[in-house]
């Protein structure tokens, strides 16, 4: 049995293809993207989550946030796990506003831990 479908954003190759094998060694279905306007594109996949990097060339995390939520209402229900190497307070108001989030590196089982606290 395959669970949620997780959709990960993140410009940095190496770190995509890391959280997707957590992600998927823990069983879940996960697409990637490489910014926000690819990110765009798979929401037709219907992604339970998206784990969200904050900066990126082209279409940053913010960028996407906004477009999304234009995208279809039924958008802004998805749970986000933004991602950043920044340490800020407004960042971790707006991922708890949004969902979570994570300062880079990740580790694996906050990474675990909070992907099951947002889809629960």
């Amino acid at each position: 049995m395959t669970m949620s479908t997780i959709l990960v954003v993140d410009d940095c190759q190496t770190i995509r293809l890391a959280v997707k094998r957590i992600l998927t060694e823990a069983g879940y279905s996960v697409i990637v993207a490489r910014d926000g306007e690819e990110a765009l594109t798979k929401l037709a996949e219907n992604p339970a989550l998206i784990v969200l990097d904050v900066n990126m060339p082209g279409l940053d995390g913010y960028g996407f946030c906004e477009r999304m939520s234009r995208e279809d209402p039924v958008y802004q229900d998805i749970p986000i796990v933004f991602l950043t190497t920044e340490n800020s307070r407004a960042l971790e108001m707006l991922g708890r506003e949004m969902g979570a989030y994570l300062q880079k590196p990740v580790n694996d089982n906050d990474l675990l831990s909070v992907v099951e606290t947002q889809l629960s």
